[in-house]
């Protein structure tokens, strides 16, 4: 069935797919690149200036995607899944699911931000090296896409650009405003020791107010995708503790909607079809039974295969002939086949 295109963060479309995990880029980041161009074409900078811009956004996107990469291996890591990414204008949006453990989630969170650390020390180096001095490091959020040294050529110049970049985004991400990530890892922290619920409760209230001062913040600068962010944020976290508060998570539910976990949640039944998508918790239900199903099967044609050659083995050079091994696996089918009957 497809989602409802009653609700906008739905008008997406399929990119690809990689390692399993489908990319999904929606239509407001494509106007964005639209927007991008036309402004740099209405300054008359001409094809340096398009180039320039172009190339910024394509940057931006790798970035986004690589940091929601992040998210998904976590969450695969802690045993979870992970199958989709939606690209849109306000950051990424990585469908995850790992365990409803504090520890498990704190995981996938954290692996957001580590890739953007791991591209930050791999870009930091080169520029270090190149200039050899911490100067031609753009360290100054306050003034982005500047250093200390004058950028020489071209590729130096987009190192400047890509460390910037991922330097922003990193530092935005780890604020502890809720859903991002540094709400998420505030939330998980209060989780070990408060429990779920209370956890949620405390870092979305503190999202909510973080999010009213990123709005204020954005009224004063002009700031338009600081404006989106703090409605999305507050959205969000109101969501949240309204689903909380209702008993949503009462069965060990955890499913929310965040920059880190997904955005399927906002689907909520607004279509006309007749036809009930099944819930999270039945989807999520249904792979790991799935997994578990593909692996004793796997097990037991395994097993089988041994338990024959063992046998083979006895009929050819009698039972003198096996290992210790051996002998054990096949005391083990033995056993088993008598507790069946």
């Amino acid at each position: 069935m497809s989602k409802s295109l009653d609700n906008p963060i739905n008008w997406s479309f399929g990119i690809g797919s990689l390692f399993g995990i489908r990319i999904r880029l929606h239509l407001l980041f494509v106007l964005g690149g639209l927007v991008v161009v036309s402004y740099e074409l209405g300054k008359g900078n001409g094809v340096s200036g398009l180039v320039d811009g172009l190339g910024s956004l394509f940057l931006l996107f790798l970035i986004v995607l690589l940091h929601e990469f992040g998210h998904c291996f976590g969450a695969r890591f802690t045993g979870g899944f992970a199958d989709e990414i939606l690209l849109w204008p306000l950051g990424g949006l990585a469908y995850t699911s790992p365990p409803h453990k504090p520890r498990a989630h704190l995981i996938t969170v954290v692996a957001g931000p580590a890739v953007n650390v791991v591209l930050l020390a791999l870009t930091g180096t080169v520029l270090l090296v190149w200039k050899g001095t911490v100067d031609a490091l753009p360290l100054n959020p306050f003034r982005p896409f500047q250093t200390n040294l004058a950028v020489t050529g071209d590729l130096q110049y987009w190192l400047v650009v890509f460390f910037t970049l991922n330097f922003i985004i990193l530092l935005f991400n780890l604020a502890p405003v809720f859903p991002l990530d540094g709400g998420r890892v505030l939330q998980c922290l209060l989780w070990f020791k408060k429990g779920f619920t209370p956890a949620t409760l405390i870092a979305t209230g503190v999202g909510m107010v973080g999010a009213i001062v990123l709005g204020v913040m954005g009224l004063i600068t002009g700031e338009i995708m600081f404006i989106g962010i703090a409605f999305f944020g507050y959205f969000t976290c109101w969501q949240q503790r309204q689903s909380i508060k209702s008993g949503a998570f009462e069965s060990g539910n955890e499913f929310g909607y965040d920059f880190s976990q997904g955005y399927t949640s906002l689907d909520t039944g607004w279509s006309d079809e007749p036809e009930k998508k099944p819930s999270f918790l039945e989807r999520r239900r249904a792979r790991k039974q799935a997994v578990r199903a593909e692996r004793e099967v796997q097990r037991i044609v395994e097993r089988r295969t041994q338990v024959d050659r063992i046998l083979e083995k006895v009929h050819k050079s009698g039972l003198e002939s096996l290992t210790a091994k051996e002998r054990k696996v096949l005391d083990e089918e033995s056993q088993h086949h008598r507790t069946d009957r």
